[in-house]
């Protein structure tokens, strides 16, 4: 082997102390690792998901190579980018109708003349329908009205059975608001919405309305605690302290007849499931349920689980469930400001 001149001995020594440094530099690298692991898993650090960590490092550093970097090693991920582009999704918008014997011609106008309202169209639409006739075929129903979703319900319990069906059933995974009415509405003619109904959807909704009654303005009114013209509900003022946690108001509340409401997800979830089945339990109760002979029920009233008594009751009772009993209720409608927002 020839022997090395003083230039070359020099850049020898240089390579063999840089390769020692090299070594000692991987065995911190190591050291420091093994720490950080034994950490981790004595549980004294939690690292968040590698999820979460993507999505700080595509918000922070979106323009960085870095990002690039690890993009690019996760591309088998398919939910990674479906997961940052989901933070822009549309906002969910529900329309459930309690359907029995309406005509379907009729109830499929009512859904183009809601899809065709601009404000809606950025939403993300549903329309699904609970039907409770059983001589009505559920898939032919769905063809016919164009609708998103089709179920068969028990004919019980009127409309206020079926609106709570779908809260209870749906609890944990409602849409953001939803429009609850009986397919045989009320605000529509032979060319679209009617204005007042139009103008409550197009201009009077937005993401933070939390309720707003979708009736004419001569039928919202005035309860005095079960107390009403159209007859007295004495169960209404049960609910009232059941729902309210306080004594009946002297001066009385508004209700909102029909059962046609605009309702948001955070409004419904202001009330514990618990309640809303204990109320179902009993506007479905069987022929021997004691709601049938209530004895504090009007007179006149024939109760049966079909038609039960206490459907009025619910029916007056939405504006109490979902916080909007102001006795200026009526008048902010007529003035086109008929929302309770959030």
């Amino acid at each position: 082997m020839e022997s090395l001149n003083k230039s070359e001995l020099s850049q020898w020594i240089i390579c063999k102390n840089k390769l020692k440094s090299l070594s000692s530099f991987r065995s911190i690298i190591l050291f420091i690792t093994i720490i950080v692991l034994i950490v981790i898993s004595s549980g004294s650090i939690k690292l968040k998901p590698l999820e979460e960590h993507r999505i700080y490092l595509y918000s922070k550093y979106k323009n960085a190579t870095s990002f690039i970097f690890f993009n690019s090693i996760e591309k088998q991920n398919k939910n990674f980018t479906s997961t940052i582009l989901n933070s822009k999704e549309k906002k969910t918008f529900d329309v459930v109708l309690s359907y029995y014997a309406e005509d379907q011609a009729f109830v499929g106008r009512y859904i183009r003349y809601i899809k065709n309202v601009s404000s809606l169209q950025q939403l993300n639409i549903r329309i699904i329908i609970y039907n409770k006739n059983s001589n009505v075929n559920n898939t032919q129903l769905k063809v016919n009205l164009k609708a998103d979703i089709v179920y068969g319900l028990s004919n019980i319990g009127r409309e206020g059975a079926t609106f709570l069906y779908h809260i209870i059933s749906n609890y944990n995974k409602l849409a953001d608001h939803i429009i609850f009415s009986q397919a045989g509405v009320e605000g529509i003619n032979d060319k679209g919405l009617d204005d007042w109904y139009y103008d409550r959807l197009q201009n009077q909704f937005n993401s933070s309305l939390g309720y707003m009654p979708l009736v004419v303005n001569h039928m919202i009114s005035k309860d005095m605690c079960g107390h009403h013209p159209t007859g007295n509900f004495l169960r209404l003022v049960d609910l009232w302290g059941m729902l309210q946690q306080t004594l009946c108001p002297t001066n009385g509340f508004s209700v909102a007849f029909r059962g046609q409401f605009l309702v948001s997800k955070q409004r419904i979830l202001q009330k514990p499931l618990s309640i809303y089945k204990y109320i179902y339990e009993i506007i479905t109760g069987h022929n021997t349920h004691w709601i049938h002979t209530d004895p504090r029920a009007p007179p006149g009233f024939y109760s049966k689980p079909e038609q039960p008594v206490f459907g009025y009751v619910v029916e007056r009772a939405w504006t109490i469930i979902f916080n909007c009993t102001g006795l200026d209720l009526a008048d902010r409608c007529a003035q086109k400001k008929c929302g309770c927002y959030d």
